[in-house]
């Protein structure tokens, strides 16, 4: 009796334990696999076109010297800022300096004919020159003595010869007048080649001194901000002459490289199939590898109508602010195009995902079962990837024991 009484107290204390998790596994079957799940979440993403290229300045200019000459002084060395119309170099202007004034004394040579101090904008008014006017006087004079001889003549009081004479008198005078006029016009005419000349003369002269570029909407700048808040700048990227250096205009001899670096264009090549998708006015994520982490914003400012056959990309400009200097023009760089943004997007942890001979599985907890469905992946952050497949929203996705599972495997979850 007594042990009877053992058994059945040994049976009541083995009822009162906890019940297990699952039921015992059928015979030849494995155990059931201890996993953990997770739900699937649907989240809104957004969508993005990868491109890679190179920085660009927002301008790029190569400047040389239009005339030949020495230089005599350097202003503006490599990493400078330049602002529009500040001196770079200058050459020595005594050729120039010279020119020009012979160019000078010889327009007044011609004006001095003309009877002029400075040459008017607009036509000059011959009949004023004073040779013209000389010969005008002329006519007039013997337009008044043709007139008595023939009175005369006519009362024959005056000879045929007398007559004749005043008649020749007046033809010769408005000859001479006419002779002067074309004279005149021909001075007006030297004039102006003159002055041509001493432009010319003038304007190599300010030649020898190399300057910045001013450029489109520098002035409207300048006008709000003032010339030395202005983002409108250049900087020196290159120098390539020295002082006591022999320049020429032709051929050219290239002094400086200026780049305008405040904003920068990136030109980054774009596969084709993604031509739908960007637009210009997109926003954009641009990264270098000398900031990892930074993301510097941009805007896609153009975008080329025509595919290149030989790459299968088309080329976009994405326009990036460079307000503090950070981006370096020539630099490589990615971008991100933000093309549109996705509701609904399956997504779960990235342990769920289960790669074996580039297959991709999600399993899925279903009545203490495995399920393994077959999924493509999509966007992958560091929290969550995109999967797509036939998965219905609110799953329980298995996040860790997977390495022990197949289609249909028994499991339990763990707490």
């Amino acid at each position: 009796m007594a042990v009877a009484g053992c058994a059945v107290a040994l049976l009541a204390l083995a009822g009162c334990g906890p019940a297990p998790e699952a039921g015992p596994a059928a015979p030849g079957e494995q155990p059931a696999v201890a996993v953990t799940v997770a739900p699937l979440a649907v989240r809104a993403v957004q969508r993005s076109v990868a491109a890679v290229g190179t920085l660009n300045g927002y301008d790029d200019v190569t400047l040389a010297p239009k005339v030949d000459g020495r230089v005599v002084a350097v202003r503006a060395e490599v990493g400078d800022v330049a602002v529009p119309g500040a001196v770079l170099l200058e050459l020595d202007p005594t050729d120039y300096r010279l020119a020009a004034a012979e160019a000078k004394e010889g327009l007044a040579a011609e004006l001095a004919k003309l009877g002029l101090t400075e040459l008017p904008a607009g036509e000059v008014d011959v009949e004023a020159v004073p040779a013209v006017r000389r010969a005008a006087v002329s006519v007039e004079d013997a337009a008044r003595k043709f007139r008595i001889r023939k009175e005369l003549f006519l009362k024959q009081a005056a000879s045929r010869d007398e007559y004749d004479v005043a008649e020749t008198d007046l033809r010769l005078a408005e000859a001479t007048k006419v002779q002067a006029v074309t004279e005149a016009r021909a001075v007006v005419a030297s004039a102006r080649l003159k002055k041509a000349a001493l432009d010319t003369a003038g304007q190599k002269l300010r030649d020898c001194k190399l300057a910045v570029p001013v450029p489109a909407g520098w002035e409207a700048w300048a006008a709000v901000t003032g010339p030395a808040f202005t983002p409108l700048r250049y900087v020196v990227a290159r120098r390539m002459v020295g002082e006591g250096e022999m320049v020429r205009a032709t051929p050219v001899t290239n002094a400086y490289r200026l780049v305008i670096d405040h904003v920068l264009k990136l030109r980054a090549a774009v596969p084709e199939g993604f031509e739908p998708e960007v637009h210009v006015g997109q926003a954009c994520g641009v990264t270098v590898d000398a900031y990892p982490g930074v993301v510097f914003p941009g805007r896609v400012a153009r975008k080329d109508p025509t595919i290149d056959p030989q790459s299968r990309t088309f080329q976009a400009e994405v326009e990036v602010p460079n307000a503090g200097g950070k981006l370096k023009c020539g630099g490589f760089a990615k971008a991100a195009i933000l093309t549109r943004t996705d509701p609904a997007v399956k997504t779960v942890p990235p342990a769920a995902v289960v790669t074996f001979a580039g297959v991709n599985k999600v399993f899925v907890a279903a009545g203490g079962r495995a399920k393994a469905v077959e999924v493509q992946i999509g966007t992958r952050e560091r929290e969550w990837t995109e999967v797509i497949g036939d998965l219905s929203v609110g799953a329980s996705v298995i996040t860790s024991g997977q390495t022990q599972l197949v289609d249909g495997s028994s499991i339990r979850v763990r707490e």
